[in-house]
C-alpha cells in the first residue's frame, strides 16, 4: 500500500477467524469476553463501565509491564454481527479523554469501523481506523506509527483467536 493510500484510508487490517461472525461479534459485546482478549499481549484489562449500545461507552483500565493506561470506547453505530463503529481514546480514571501516555502528539480520538463477513464458518474481520478532529501534527504522528499499530492489533487479534478457540 502506498503512503498516499494509507493516509487516505488510515489504518486497515483484515484478519480471518475460524468462527461464526456472531461469536466474533459477541467477543466485543460482553464485558467478560472483551476483558479476556482486548489489549496488548501480557496486559490485564479490567472494565470500569460497559454500555455496549449505540451512544454507549466502555471505559477500561489496562495494566502491564509496570504501567497503567485507561481507554475509552464511544459507540457510534452497532449492527449486531455485521458492524461496530466506535471512537477510541486514551482516558483518565474518571473516563475523561486524555492525551496519549506516550511521549508523542497522538490524536485524542480515533474513529474505528469494524465489519464482519462470514463464509463457510470463517469470519473476516476488517478494522479501519482514522484520526478524528486531529491537528496535522497529530495526524502525522498517527501515520508515522502505522506499522507499530499493525503489530499491536496483531497481538490483540492473536488473543481474540485464542479466546474464540475456547468457545
Amino acid at each position: 500500500m502506498s503512503e498516499q493510500t494509507e493516509k487516505k484510508e488510515g489504518l486497515k487490517i483484515v484478519r480471518e477467524f475460524k468462527a461464526p461472525k456472531t461469536l466474533v461479534f459477541d467477543a466485543f459485546a460482553s464485558p467478560e469476553a472483551f476483558s479476556e482478549w482486548w489489549g496488548p499481549a501480557g496486559s490485564n484489562l479490567s472494565i470500569e463501565t460497559f454500555n455496549f449500545k449505540t451512544g454507549g461507552k466502555t471505559h477500561y483500565k489496562m495494566e502491564g509491564n509496570g504501567h497503567v493506561m485507561w481507554g475509552l470506547f464511544q459507540y457510534k453505530n452497532i449492527q449486531r454481527a455485521d458492524l461496530l463503529e466506535f471512537v477510541n481514546s486514551f482516558a483518565d480514571a474518571e473516563g475523561n479523554i486524555t492525551t496519549s501516555p506516550f511521549p508523542m502528539d497522538f490524536p485524542l480520538e480515533i474513529l474505528n469501523k469494524i465489519t464482519l463477513e462470514e463464509n463457510e464458518g470463517v469470519t473476516t474481520l476488517t478494522i479501519q481506523g482514522y484520526p478524528l478532529n486531529a491537528t496535522p501534527a497529530q495526524e502525522e504522528t498517527y501515520f508515522s506509527i502505522m506499522e507499530n499499530m499493525r503489530e499491536g492489533f496483531g497481538g490483540t487479534f492473536d488473543q481474540l483467536e485464542a479466546y474464540l478457540s475456547k468457545q
